[in-house]
């Protein structure tokens, strides 16, 4: 399956060695974002990726550019526009103080102010066979929803699947509020087949209530179904972050039309959990592409997203014999 994403590439500035930015005179430059993340580590498993955005046409774009084709991402829908590329700084934390993250002006990016107009959507959709939008364009700008709204339709009515990742971010809809988005994530839903996203996105955004009839084990799988016959959902995927003492523990969990699976719970040891997510998003949109089982296609899932937490950076660059060994042989901690 051909899988592509539409989405912002963000630099990544980072300081060495868990250090806070007063403390540093160096910083380590990545080349990052939602549809970067997954589209890599599919590559990485093996699958044909492609991006469409927009890159500033300076150094600055032809750099992330040439990042994109090393991770194995096609860049062949990866336009120019405009002279500016969001960036953010992250600063590592390290035991009881968690990682800081400041955005820089993802607004006025070439791909905040790139509209419908500013892409080819008919000759990029013949190209895909599936295509991922992160729910960040509904927030960054009217361009963005613009585009990510003409793109969704048009896949939607030439068969295409559509992935749609709700990535819900409060700091960056602090202008227009909930029951803004909530318009705009409902006029997204109908056009999607895989949607991302977790009992909050349907509470507190989407406004819909929990049964309290039913049991509380029971709850969240009614939710997520009545969800899913709403808007004609195939699969609605997420984790579950629990904590017990000192250990932290994710599952995840994979719906589709009948039935509802979690995965065995794994624990995390955290190096870097900026991108985690992406990790798990690209262990289920392989193993859906594959038509694996839900059972195994969330196990895997959640073994990369377990993975994704080792390394360094947003980008999981994990392969299939890598996420197959831990699954299998977890207490194998040396291969020679």
């Amino acid at each position: 399956m051909r899988i592509a994403a539409f989405g912002e590439i963000m630099m990544r500035l980072t300081p060495p060695e868990y250090l806070m930015l007063e403390q540093t005179k160096e910083l380590r430059l990545d080349f990052t974002g939602t549809g970067v993340n997954i589209l890599s580590n599919l590559a990485h498993f093996g699958c044909q990726t492609s991006l469409l955005t927009n890159l500033p046409d300076n150094r600055l774009g032809e750099a992330a550019k040439a990042s994109v084709r090393q991770l194995g991402i096609q860049d062949r829908w990866i336009g120019v526009s405009g002279d500016h590329i969001g960036s953010y700084f992250a600063e590592m934390g390290f035991g009881p103080r968690p990682t800081q993250v400041t955005y820089q002006n993802r607004r006025n990016s070439s791909f905040g102010v790139s509209g419908a107009s500013s892409y080819d959507f008919d000759a990029f959709l013949a190209e895909v066979d599936l295509v991922h939008i992160c729910g960040i364009s509904l927030s960054l700008t009217e361009e963005t929803r613009e585009s990510a709204f003409m793109l969704a339709e048009k896949a939607h009515a030439l068969g295409k699947k559509v992935c749609f990742d709700f990535n819900f971010r409060p700091s960056l809809n602090e202008e227009h509020g909930v029951s803004f988005m909530k318009e705009q994530y409902e006029k997204m839903l109908p056009y999607c087949d895989l949607v991302f996203g977790s009992q909050r996105d349907l509470t507190d955004l989407l406004g819909m209530k929990l049964d309290k009839t039913l049991k509380a084990s029971k709850q969240f799988e009614a939710l997520v179904q009545r969800f899913m016959t709403k808007y004609q959902i195939e699969h609605f995927a997420g984790t579950i972050r629990q904590g017990e003492g000192s250990k932290h523990y994710l599952t995840g969990f994979l719906f589709d039309s009948e039935n509802y699976v979690q995965s065995v719970p794994k624990e995390i040891i955290n190096l870097d959990r900026i991108g985690a997510g992406d990790g798990y998003a690209a262990g289920i949109l392989l193993g859906v592409s594959e038509e694996w089982s839900l059972f195994e296609t969330v196990e895997f899932a959640t073994a990369n997203g377990v993975l994704a937490h080792t390394i360094q950076g947003d980008v999981p660059l994990t392969t299939r014999k890598q996420v197959r060994h831990i699954m299998e042989q977890p207490t194998v901690d040396l291969i020679r």
